[in-house]
């Protein structure tokens, strides 16, 4: 795990701006933003400051909730363009509707095991954007990896849930794994930061070694309903992960599929028989019920 959040890191909170905000500006412009997971407030702060117009975080720990607005009271932050939200974060996506243009989700992807659950709710919410910032494996394949929270007591872990026992468990997810959930939920990626290009050659403090090393990725999805009429260009397929489908034509005409392959030589029958055959020295045959007509 890396070095507590809460621990002084001016250098990588400076890095992650630049990853998250600065290579982003052009979407925060005059936008309203959901920040999940909020922590003390320093993204929703990031965000109003780099011409969001309204900022709304959400964050289960009241304590860190209070000092956010602490924060943004000693900084003069006009209360109308700020709300924070105490209570569990899938909770309040249920309960609430949210009029949101970009979704921050830092540091919360491989803190959960409710993948699909928290992808339906941004789903429905529809926001322009989506910028993720999570910790990944190295897998090639499409892969959540169990992990076991090393202490849920900490603030920087998932606390436990009505389905705990003793031990919260999450999944952490590959690069492929996040394509593809943001596919299936309607977003695709946009741009992935590179992270390993912009620190290489360089002496890597501890709380960035993770996005050194590829365990740790920032990425920027779209909404499908949003570029479904555009012409654009994804980031580069990744492994393992089906390429977005095009766009529609001018006009309107949408790209015909791919003919479908040709089905192996033989139906199922003639398969099938063939590995009874290899491994039992049996077939199958069709019983006949016309005239004269018996099992054959």
């Amino acid at each position: 795990m890396e070095v507590s959040d809460l621990a002084p890191q001016p250098h990588r909170t400076n890095e992650r701006y630049e990853a998250v905000f600065a290579s982003n500006r052009d979407i925060f412009e005059g936008a309203r933003v959901l920040d999940l997971a909020s922590h003390d407030g320093r993204f929703s702060f990031a965000a109003l400051k780099t011409g969001a117009a309204h900022v709304t975080g959400v964050e289960v720990r009241q304590s860190l909730i209070d000092k956010a607005e602490e924060t943004f009271a000693f900084y003069g932050q006009d209360p109308e363009t700020y709300r924070f939200v105490c209570g569990d974060l899938f909770e309040v996506l249920a309960r609430e509707s949210f009029d949101v243009d970009v979704v921050l989700c830092l540091g919360y992807l491989y803190h959960t095991y409710r993948h699909t659950e928290l992808m339906y709710r941004l789903h429905h919410l529809e926001p322009k954007h989506l910028i993720v910032d999570t910790m990944v494996t190295a897998d090639a394949e499409q892969d959540l990896r169990v992990i076991g929270e090393p202490n849920a007591k900490d603030i920087r872990s998932a606390s436990q849930d009505d389905w705990s026992v003793g031990r919260v468990l999450v999944l952490r997810p590959s690069v492929p794994a996040v394509q593809m959930l943001m596919h299936a939920y309607g977003f695709e990626i946009e741009s992935m930061y590179d992270w390993q290009g912009r620190l290489a050659g360089r002496p890597v403090e501890a709380g960035l070694k993770g996005y050194a090393r590829g365990e740790r990725a920032t990425v920027r999805c779209r909404f499908r309903k949003e570029i479904i009429q555009e012409a654009w260009d994804p980031v580069v397929a990744l492994p393992g992960v089906a390429s977005p489908p095009a766009p529609p034509r001018a006009g309107g005409a949408r790209n015909e599929p791919d003919p479908a392959p040709a089905p192996p030589a033989g139906g199922w029958r003639e398969r099938v028989n063939r590995v009874l055959a290899r491994a039992t020295g049996y077939e199958l045959h069709r019983a006949g019920t016309g005239a004269g007509g018996g099992q054959a």
